[in-house]
C-alpha cells in the first residue's frame, strides 16, 4: 500500500514538473505573440499614417487644381473652365474616380477633402488612385514647369 502511495505520489510530481514545463511554454509564445501583434500592429499604424499624409496630399492638390478650374484663376491670359487642368492632367474615369473618393464640391465655390476612413484609405483602388495623381503631377511638374507655376503646384 505504502508503494502505491509512493508511485502515486511520484506521477504526481511528474505530471506537476510537465505541467509547469508546459505552462511556461504556452507563457513564452503567449509572449511572443503579442509582441508579434505589438510589431505588426506599429507597422500597421505607421503604413495608415504614410497613406492619410499621401491622401492629404494628393487631395489638396486636386483641390487646388478643381477650385481653380472652377474659376478660371490659372492667368489673365489663359483662362481655363470647369475641369480644364483635371482634363487635361487626367481622363474622364480618373478625373471622376477623383472627384468621387478625393475630394468632395463643398458649395459652389470650392472643393475640399472628402472625408475617408482608414479602411477606405487600406483598399488597393484608393491607393492606386492616390499614386497615380501624385505621379501626374509630379509627372507634370517636370514637364511643363510654367504651366505649373500658373496652377500653384
Amino acid at each position: 500500500m505504502a508503494i502505491l502511495g509512493i508511485l502515486i505520489g511520484v506521477l504526481a510530481l511528474v505530471a506537476t514538473v510537465w505541467g509547469v514545463f508546459y505552462s511556461g511554454g504556452q507563457l513564452r509564445e503567449a509572449k511572443a505573440i503579442r509582441e508579434q501583434n505589438e510589431r505588426n500592429a506599429t507597422a500597421q499604424m505607421k503604413e495608415d499614417n504614410l497613406w492619410a499624409e499621401k491622401y492629404i496630399k494628393a487631395g489638396n492638390l486636386m483641390c487646388r487644381i478643381a477650385d481653380t478650374d472652377r474659376f478660371g484663376f490659372i492667368s489673365p491670359a489663359r483662362v481655363v473652365y470647369m475641369n480644364g487642368a483635371l482634363s487635361a492632367l487626367f481622363n474622364d474615369d480618373v478625373r471622376r474616380q477623383i472627384l468621387g473618393q478625393l475630394i468632395d464640391q463643398q458649395d459652389d465655390r470650392y472643393f475640399a477633402l472628402r472625408p475617408i476612413d482608414i479602411f477606405q484609405l487600406r483598399l488597393k483602388a484608393t491607393r492606386d488612385l492616390i499614386d497615380l495623381v501624385l505621379a501626374t503631377v509630379d509627372r507634370f511638374r517636370k514637364e511643363k514647369s510654367g504651366e505649373t507655376k500658373e496652377l500653384g503646384l
